[in-house]
C-alpha cells in the first residue's frame, strides 16, 4: 500500500536529515575539475607568486578517472539459455541508449565511490536513469539487502523565481514528489505508483568491504595531487627565478636613474679599472624535474597505472612487456566489472519485471559481457582463439564475442548468416555439371 501524503512528507523529512555530509563529495568533484586546494603562500604574496601558485595545478585526478572509465564498457547481456544473440533484457539496454549512459554511471562510481541507477515504467521499454550521489540517498534495512526500503532524489525545477529544489521519494509501491515551504518543511504534491514490489533503487559500489568503505578513485589520491602541484610549484619557480644566468657588474658609473647596459645584444664595457664583472650559475632543473617524476610514480603505485601512461616515456616496449605493464590496471578493472556487473545486472532483471517478463526477473545467473579493452592486437586473438578452436574443439561461434569490439548484436546478425560455403565441394559440383553436360 502506498504511503499516506502526511506519511511520505513525515518520511523524506526523516530521510533528509540523515542526508550524508556533501562535504567529501564536493571536494572530490572540485578537483576532478582542476579546482585543486592552492599550496601554501605567504600571507603577503605577490601577485606573480600567487599566479604561479594558480598555474601549478596539473589535473591528475581526471587523467586516472578517464583511464578506469575507458576501460568500462558493456557489451552484452547473456540470458541463462540464450546460446547466441542478446536477451530480452539487453533490448531495455538498447532502448534507454545505455551504450552511452552507462559511462556516466560509471564515472560517478569511481569518482565517489558509489551511485545509483533508478528504473521506472515506461514506454516501450522501463525508463533507466543514472544518479550522483550528490543528488541520491539510498536506506537500506540490512546493508547486504539487494534493494533499499527507501531512497531520496533532489532534482531542481526552473520556475520564473528561480531554481527551486524539490524531492522525490521511493518506495516499494510508488514514487512520491515532494516540495519544500518557505520554512523548510515538506509537503506532498503526488505521487505514481510503479508497480515494481521492491524500491527501484539499484546502488553501484567501487570497492565494498566489511567496514562499509567506498573511497573510489579520486579520494585516496587527494594528497599526491597536492605533491605534484607543490613540485610542479617548485620546479616553476626555479625556472623563473634561477634557470636563467643572472649577470653582476660592480664599480660600474652610471647617471641617476640611468639603467645598467644589461641584455643579450649588448656588450658589458666600462672605463675605469675598478669595474668588475661576472655572473651567477644558473640553477639546475634536474633535481626538480627528478622529484616530480618521483612522485608521479608513487602515483602510478598506489593506482596501479602504468608508469609510462604518466611519464609519457614508452619506447619499444615488446608486446609481453606491455601486458606485463597494464596487468595491475587491468586487475583493477576486473575487480570493477565484477562489481559493476552485478549492479547491471539488478538493473536489468527490474526491467524485465517491470515489462512483466518473470523469466528475465528471475534469471539470476543472467551476466553482462564487458567490452575487451586491453591493448592486444586483433591478429594475436585471433590466432589464440583459431586454435582453441582447432586444437581444443572448441566450437567457432563460441569465440565470436571473444574478438575485440564485437558486441551481442554483432554476435546476433552473424548466426542469421548463411554457413560459409565449402569451396571445394562447390568447384566440384561445377565441374561435374560441365563434364556431365559434355557428354
Amino acid at each position: 500500500m502506498a504511503l499516506s501524503r502526511t506519511e511520505a512528507a513525515d518520511v523524506a523529512q526523516r530521510l533528509i536529515g540523515r542526508w550524508p555530509d556533501q562535504a567529501r563529495n564536493d571536494k572530490i568533484n572540485r578537483y576532478v575539475k582542476g579546482d585543486h586546494d592552492l599550496p601554501f603562500a605567504p600571507r603577503k604574496a605577490k601577485a606573480h607568486y600567487l599566479w604561479m601558485l594558480r598555474k601549478s595545478r596539473t589535473n591528475w585526478c581526471s587523467l586516472l578517472l578517464q583511464l578506469m572509465a575507458q576501460n568500462l564498457f558493456v557489451d552484452g547481456y547473456r540470458a541463462t539459455d540464450a546460446t547466441a544473440g542478446d536477451s530480452a533484457g539487453w533490448r531495455h539496454w538498447t532502448s534507454n541508449r545505455m551504450a552511452r549512459r552507462q559511462a556516466g554511471v560509471h564515472r560517478a562510481t569511481l569518482k565517489y565511490g558509489r551511485a545509483f541507477a533508478t528504473v521506472l515504467p515506461g514506454d516501450p521499454s522501463p525508463v533507466i536513469r543514472g544518479h550522483s550521489p550528490r543528488d541520491m540517498s539510498a536506506y537500506y534495512d540490512d546493508d547486504a539487502d539487494e534493494w533499499p526500503v527507501y531512497a531520496v532524489q533532489k532534482a531542481r525545477s526552473f520556475t520564473p523565481a528561480g531554481v527551486r529544489t524539490l524531492y522525490r521519494l521511493y518506495d516499494d509501491q510508488a514514487v512520491y514528489f515532494l516540495a519544500p515551504d518557505e520554512d523548510g518543511a515538506l509537503s506532498y504534491v503526488e505521487h505514481r505508483t510503479h508497480g515494481a514490489g521492491v524500491c527501484p533503487v539499484v546502488r553501484f559500489l567501487d570497492e565494498d568491504d566489511l567496514d562499509g568503505e567506498v573511497p573510489g578513485v579520486v579520494a585516496p589520491i587527494l594528497d599526491v595531487q597536492d605533491r605534484v602541484n607543490f613540485q610542479t610549484f617548485l620546479l616553476m619557480m626555479a625556472s623563473q627565478n634561477g634557470a636563467h644566468r643572472q649577470r653582476w657588474a660592480a664599480g660600474l658609473e652610471l647617471e641617476e636613474g640611468e639603467e645598467p647596459p644589461i641584455g643579450p645584444d649588448r656588450l658589458l664595457h666600462s672605463d675605469s679599472p675598478e669595474t668588475r664583472f661576472g655572473s651567477f650559475d644558473a640553477t639546475p632543473l634536474n633535481g626538480y624535474v627528478e622529484v616530480l617524476e618521483q612522485v608521479l610514480r608513487h602515483l602510478a603505485a598506489i593506482t596501479q597505472t602504468p608508469p609510462h601512461t604518466l611519464l609519457a616515456n614508452l619506447t619499444n616496449l615488446a608486446a609481453d612487456a606491455l601486458d606485463a605493464a597494464e596487468d595491475g590496471l587491468q586487475r583493477r578493472v576486473g575487480e570493477r566489472r565484477t562489481s559493476y556487473g552485478e549492479s547491471w545486472e539488478q538493473v536489468l532483471r527490474l526491467c524485465c519485471l517491470l515489462d512483466g517478463d518473470l523469466a528475465g526477473w528471475n534469471d539470476t545467473s543472467a551476466q553482462v559481457r564487458w567490452r575487451n579493452t586491453q591493448s592486444r592486437s586483433l591478429a594475436s586473438v585471433v590466432d589464440a582463439w583459431g586454435k582453441a578452436v582447432t586444437m581444443l574443439g572448441v566450437p567457432a561461434r563460441a569465440t565470436w564475442d571473444r574478438l575485440p569490439g564485437v558486441t551481442d548484436t554483432d554476435v546476433a546478425r552473424w548466426s542469421s548468416m548463411p554457413a560459409a560455403v565449402d569451396g571445394h565441394a562447390l568447384l566440384a559440383d561445377v565441374l561435374g555439371r560441365q563434364d556431365a553436360f559434355g557428354s
